[in-house]
């Protein structure tokens, strides 16, 4: 799922990126857009992903923030042929690549309401299928092994489906905090543990310290995740 890198001084610099996680309200509760990547991919081969991409040059904006927002409007477009919806889109989260990955990235995550039922057309070679999904019944999946999904795709179904409905859903992002992701990966046995800020362990890499637990353990292949906090308001 991801590629190490061996560090020196200074760790690859991280390309600035965005993504959107579009949600509508479906027949049975709260669906979300996955798009499978190409399995012929370098990064993230054949996994589920939401529609995103990097922030270009051309991508306007007076701030990081507002530059991710106009890349993820685009490849919103370019990989599915869907526009935003008439709500505006809210900042959800940001991660930021682990210093060890090779391929990394400062990724805003941007929560995009849609209404309707709008027709989705994949490219075919950046992506090659879609699909809405309940995000209980993706994250289910890929603790079967049946689905790829990487650990922020992963985390952030899990919040998303701790919401009803849309309204509600809309409600709790604005009014919260957006959690930052910088992950710090230690390996534990077998395992890998993904450590988030908030973690008990996060500031030695011990993840030992399970006072209070934020963090993502990959075990053969599988990813869970545990928060024990919840999310603080805005300022």
């Amino acid at each position: 799922m991801f590629e190490k890198v061996d560090l020196e001084n200074t760790a690859t610099p991280a390309r600035s990126a965005a993504t959107l996680i579009v949600t509508r309200d479906g027949a049975t509760g709260l669906e979300v857009l996955l798009l499978r990547r190409n399995p012929a991919l370098k990064v993230m081969a054949g996994a589920w992903v939401f529609p995103g991409g990097k922030v270009d040059a051309d991508d306007h904006g007076d701030d990081a923030l507002s530059r991710a927002n106009s890349a993820a409007i685009r490849e919103l477009h370019e990989e599915t042929g869907l526009e935003v919806g008439s709500e505006p889109i809210v900042h959800f989260s940001r991660w930021l690549t682990p210093e060890v990955v090779k391929h990394r990235f400062d990724t805003y995550f941007f929560l995009a309401p849609q209404s309707g039922n709008a027709s989705v057309v994949v490219d075919g070679s950046e992506i090659v299928e879609y699909r809405w999904v309940k995000p209980n019944d993706a994250v289910v999946e890929q603790a079967a092994g049946k689905l790829k999904l990487p650990p922020p795709t992963l985390v952030s179904l899990i919040d998303v489906a701790e919401h009803e409905g849309l309204t509600d859903l809309v409600k709790a992002v604005i009014r919260r905090q957006p959690p930052y992701f910088f992950p710090r990966i230690v390996e534990h046995g077998e395992d890998h543990v993904f450590l988030y800020p908030g973690d008990s362990g996060y500031e030695t890499s011990d993840v030992g310290h399970v006072a209070t637990r934020h963090r993502t353990t990959m075990h053969q292949g599988v990813f869970s995740y545990r928060r024990d906090f919840a999310w603080p308001d805005r300022h």
